[in-house]
């Protein structure tokens, strides 16, 4: 019966730690599978997206007058009136400078005076030559009087065309010396000043059409490709708000300085809120082309000259409270085309939304599973872990 209590204990004495053994083999299990996982290399994924690409320029212009005129004589002469000062607005067909105009007056009179000269003998020579052929026909006149008359009459044919020539250099000369506007607009430069020579072709002032204004911007190969469209557009900013505008040219040959496309924009500036010589902004955008697959440029990698990408597929089940999964991952070769937005154009076999290795380890191959990284989903928290294993790249 003594023996009977001792057995008793020593039972469960040895039940007590089997027992507790027994209560933390889980909790063994998650270290086990969270030491099996630091091996395991983290990635970043991102979806392969088809974007439209775009072509896109800022240009620095300035803004300049729809038309400008140099206003200059074709003839040299004394300024004799100058009617214009600088910002002085004028319109069109307005007396802006008269330069003394003796000399052409003096050369008019004489021209329309031997013109005049020359039809009055002209008259005379015809009645007479009429007056020669009749005696001519009656015998008492002869044939070398009616050919003296004849030709007299075409010599003084010729000097009055020519005295009606002068006649027209003469008046063109003197309405020369008035200087004209060509357009409205308005003075932006004054050269000259009252009772000066002015020598042929020298500028006397600039007249400038400041209700319109211009733009020239120069487009590129692409631009212009995109122009016979219909699907290039333009946006103009001054003192940084936008401002109406409107294509009105686009040259069809290149310069040969630049190799690109000088376009013409037309603003409408009869509110003279804006002047020439500011600076403004061009914005040229449009459609270049089809949609392409495009990922980040990370997401490329390459063996010798062949880029390929690592397409992640999701494996498993979630680990970790669904904090990281686990994702099998397969090479897909692909070829590399232009940069769109900030990525990089691809083509092989890809769908949109296919996710591809973004950031990872240099050493992942084909095969590979990989724990993903999740995204940041608010701004200052992430709910990726907050330390990556060496090796990865950013």
């Amino acid at each position: 019966m003594s023996s009977l209590p001792a057995k008793l204990a020593m039972t469960l004495a040895l039940a007590v730690p089997i027992c507790l053994a027994g209560c933390d083999k889980p909790d063994q299990q998650g270290e086990q599978a969270g030491a099996a996982d630091l091996g395991v290399p983290r990635i970043r994924v991102a979806p392969v997206q088809e974007v439209v690409p775009q072509v896109s320029s800022r240009h620095l212009v300035l803004l300049a007058p729809w038309r400008q005129a140099q206003l200059s004589p074709r003839f040299g002469g004394q300024i004799a009136e100058l009617l214009i000062a600088e910002q002085t607005e004028v319109a069109a067909d307005q007396l802006l400078v008269r330069l003394v105009d003796a000399d052409a007056r003096g050369s008019l009179i004489s021209a329309q005076a031997s013109r005049t000269s020359s039809e009055k003998r002209l008259v005379d020579l015809d009645r007479q030559l009429a007056d020669a052929r009749k005696l001519l026909e009656t015998g008492a006149g002869t044939r070398r009087e009616v050919e003296r008359l004849e030709t007299e009459i075409e010599t003084t044919r010729a000097s009055i065309r020519q005295a009606s020539g002068q006649v027209i250099q003469s008046r063109d000369r003197r309405q020369a010396n008035e200087i004209l506007a060509p357009f409205a607009g308005v003075i932006t430069s004054l050269d000259a000043e009252l009772g000066e020579y002015a020598s042929p072709g020298a500028r006397l002032a600039t007249l400038s059409e400041l209700d319109i204004l211009a733009v020239d911007v120069p487009l590129s190969e692409f631009e212009m490709v995109v122009h016979e469209r219909g699907a290039l557009e333009f946006q103009v900013m001054v003192r940084g708000q936008p401002v109406d505008t409107s294509l009105e040219w686009i040259a069809r040959e290149a310069d040969s300085g630049t190799n690109t496309f000088p376009a013409r924009l037309r603003i409408n500036n009869a509110d003279k809120r804006l002047r020439a010589g500011e600076a403004a902004e061009v914005f040229v955008r449009g459609d270049k082309g089809k949609p392409e697959l495009v990922v980040p440029p990370t997401a490329v990698r390459w063996e010798s000259t062949q880029a390929y990408l690592l397409r992640a597929t999701t494996v498993g089940s979630a680990a970790q409270g669904g904090e990281q999964t686990r994702e099998q991952l397969e090479r897909v070769d692909v070829s590399v085309h232009e940069d769109v937005g900030g990525q990089v154009a691809v083509s092989g076999p890809l769908a949109v939304g296919d996710r591809v290795v973004s950031s990872g380890p240099s050493t992942l191959v084909d095969g590979d599973e990989a724990i993903m990284i999740p995204q940041v989903t608010a701004p200052g928290r992430v709910t990726a872990p907050a330390r990556a294993p060496a090796g990865l790249s950013q």
